[in-house]
């Protein structure tokens, strides 16, 4: 009886252990699937989002030096791309830290590397921006 018991319990276990393990292998197609190579992480929070660089009024990239240019200008209604070229990923938000409540259209989320992600902002101000994950690296933006 206890030999009956021990391989239906191996059997359970060997049934399970393959279902975990087909689901795992098919996990990564699906992510890599949902997303394009020209698009980057969800912001947070910002409602007005896209990734079309080209139309934007400027870019801010994320390197090893932190944000570059440090300062930009631009009007409201315009977009601002902002470009992770570090190896590692950014989460850019607005000041202060860690609560982000200057301006939300800033709090973009997490950006992997080599992405980026563009927003229309629109309220006018000059507010400055980190990156949540090491908040050191700062950035400020005027909004005209």
């Amino acid at each position: 009886m206890n030999n009956k018991i021990l391989i239906s319990v191996a059997a359970g276990v060997l049934v399970v252990g393959g279902v975990v393990w087909a689901i795992t292998l098919q996990r990564p197609n699906q992510a890599t699937d949902s997303v394009s190579p020209s698009t980057s992480v969800a912001p947070s929070t910002s409602p007005q989002t896209s990734t079309n660089a080209a139309k934007s009024a400027a870019t801010i990239t994320y390197g090893s030096g932190g944000f570059s240019p440090a300062t930009t200008t631009v009007s409201s209604g315009q977009s601002v791309t902002f470009t992770n070229s570090s190896s590692e990923d950014v989460q850019v938000d607005s000041d202060p830290h860690p609560i982000h409540t200057d301006d939300s259209d800033l709090n973009v989320g997490a950006i992997a590397p080599d992405k980026s992600v563009t927003v229309v902002l629109t309220k006018k101000g000059t507010f400055g921006i980190h990156n949540h994950l090491n908040p050191s690296d700062k950035g400020k933006i005027t909004i005209q």
